[in-house]
């Protein structure tokens, strides 16, 4: 939707991402976020008991440990799709960095397109073989992993990048644990068998 050319607005805001680093959620809920090059922070920093318990909770799910360097965090899945980053531009983004590239040996990867119009155009458009020829599961449109829909499951245990859009306990499969990524960000975890930097594959490193 765009606004129209002469609408006015209370306010106007500019803002330069350029520099915004990648994000990685560590926890169990969105808002459990921080940057690819960052660290899992410390619950104990927080003042208010029962958010601190949450976050305790939720470190213990995830099983990762305070000051736990984001980038060494090895996955075994990769989820990109469904409703949520399934768009054509997504898969456009994730296809530029797997050009070349394949998944990590251990790695299970799928695609799941949002809509069938976007699955068709997204296989005249060469994406789809772009996918398959990297590892990826290309697949039909629908919930598939990112609601735990079927067979796809993670297992008890399995960590998995998914650019789904929730990821509290148990939504990819009981135990299992769901880091939101984009999908470019979720691309590069499938190469790299954990967490990177996209820009440093953008660069060609």
């Amino acid at each position: 939707l765009f606004s129209d050319e002469d609408a006015p607005f209370d306010r106007e805001v500019t803002l330069d991402v350029g520099r915004l680093v990648p994000l990685v959620t560590w926890g169990t809920s969105p808002e459990d976020v921080v940057p690819v090059s960052g660290r899992v922070p410390d619950p104990m920093d927080i003042a208010d008991e029962v958010r601190r318990a949450a976050k305790m909770r939720a470190l213990a799910y995830m099983a990762l440990v305070p000051g736990q360097r984001i980038d060494e965090i090895a996955i075994d899945r990769v989820f990109i799709g469904s409703c949520t980053n399934g768009r054509i531009e997504d898969l456009r983004a994730a296809a530029a960095i797997l050009r070349g590239r394949h998944v990590r040996e251990g790695v299970k990867a799928m695609v799941v397109p949002g809509s069938g119009p976007v699955r068709r155009q997204a296989e005249a458009e060469g994406l789809a073989a772009t996918f398959i020829a990297a590892g990826f599961e290309w697949r039909e449109p629908g919930c598939s992993m990112c609601v735990a829909m079927n067979a796809d499951t993670l297992a008890r245990g399995e960590r998995c990048a998914s650019t789904s859009n929730r990821n509290f306990e148990g939504r990819q499969g009981a135990g299992g644990r769901t880091h939101l990524v984009s999908p470019a960000m979720a691309a590069a975890a499938a190469i790299a068998g954990r967490f990177v930097d996209i820009r440093d594959l953008a660069a060609g490193s």
